[in-house]
């Protein structure tokens, strides 16, 4: 979040987006040795980057249900839901 509006924005609409996405009502993942396992597990066998890979061994370890947009997902055996693509204008 911080470096996505930084770039798109500026650093001080970057950082206060990271602040409030701290005081949002959710659960903040660490990592660990089982998370980097599994992450590094997810990235050797599927073509992923290494942020999707994370993320995926993040929903996994945690039982949550994985939302996005990429279709590299789809070959994970995680529970996921797909979020619409976003429309090109014309």
């Amino acid at each position: 979040m911080l470096y996505r509006v930084w770039r798109d924005e500026d650093e001080a609409r970057g950082r206060l987006a990271y602040q409030q996405c701290l005081a949002l009502p959710m659960e903040w993942m660490r990592d660990g040795d089982a998370l980097l396992l599994r992450a590094a597990e997810l990235k050797a066998l599927y073509p992923l980057s290494l942020a999707d890979a994370w993320i995926a061994a993040c929903a996994l370890e945690h039982g949550a249900v994985l939302m996005h947009k990429d279709p590299e997902f789809h070959a994970l055996a995680v529970d996921q839901e797909s979020l619409p693509l976003k429309q090109k204008s014309r």
